[in-house]
């Protein structure tokens, strides 16, 4: 049974170890002290809100231009199914409408394990070299296909800074492959994210053997559920391949 409530208090609860947390009740905006890139920052609600909140988005407003970056909302579409409608009065528009998607012990499954793969799991001793493989990989994958690879410098920052972020890494032989990580459980969930696979070698089920690998990984620890956002249905059906079944949808609002 899906829990919106409970997954909704896991996504404040993961990003509050890593951001600054502000309060704008009954809201809360998350700043990353690293990074103003929109995607880094986020408003994330409190509750199941809709009308009466325009006093709150003025001091959410205010905050984010206090800080020289752009308010964007992300939370769940059943947590607060009202909302939407609010923050398209108020001038945001909805820039991404993702997949939710869920895994239990129960659904968890096995995909076809692509020969030669090996999986991780890089933690506080593991080399810097290997986060800044991660690090690169992540940032090539998502878009920026000519990132410089990682510094050390910046790879230490990212590792004290998400700390409480477990990461799983993909090798073909010495090559890294494929990527991805699990936030910090909370209430019996986590969430699965940030699934990049490097573009030459995508459509290999990597990204489907990994994400079992990490989940699975999940449930060793005795997390009960875990969930991802999917971009869209192509996605999702990779996710699919490891269990997880769609659940509704992710909201991204940006004014």
């Amino acid at each position: 049974m899906i829990d919106v409530e409970r997954i909704q208090a896991q996504l404040r609860a993961a990003v509050r170890l890593s951001h600054e947390a502000v309060a704008a009740p009954p809201f809360t905006c998350f700043f990353n002290p690293d990074s103003d890139a929109t995607y880094a920052n986020a408003v994330i609600p409190d509750e199941p809100v809709a009308a009466g909140v325009d006093r709150a988005l003025e001091e959410v407003a205010h905050h984010f231009r206090a800080r020289q970056r752009r308010p964007r909302f992300e939370y769940l579409e059943a947590f607060a199914p009202d909302l939407a409608a609010v923050l398209e009065m108020h001038g945001y528009h909805c820039e991404m409408r993702s997949l939710l998607m869920v895994c239990t012990p129960a659904s968890l499954t096995r995909p076809p394990w692509p020969q030669g793969m090996t999986v991780e799991k890089v933690d506080g001793q593991t080399p810097i070299e290997v986060v800044q493989d991660l690090m690169t990989l992540q940032s090539r994958a998502f878009g920026n296909v000519d990132a410089p690879r990682a510094s050390a410098t910046e790879a230490r920052q990212f590792r004290q800074r998400f700390a409480a972020l477990q990461l799983f890494l993909a090798r073909l032989g010495d090559v890294a492959v494929s990527a991805s990580s699990l936030t910090a459980p909370y209430a019996g969930i986590a969430e699965l994210a940030g699934v990049a696979t490097a573009a030459a070698f995508r459509r290999r089920g990597l990204a489907a053997a990994l994400t079992y690998a990490a989940t699975a990984d999940a449930f060793a620890q005795g997390v009960e559920q875990v969930f991802l956002t999917a971009a869209n249905a192509d996605a999702g059906r990779v996710y699919a391949r490891a269990g997880f079944t769609a659940a509704g949808s992710g909201l991204a609002y940006l004014l």
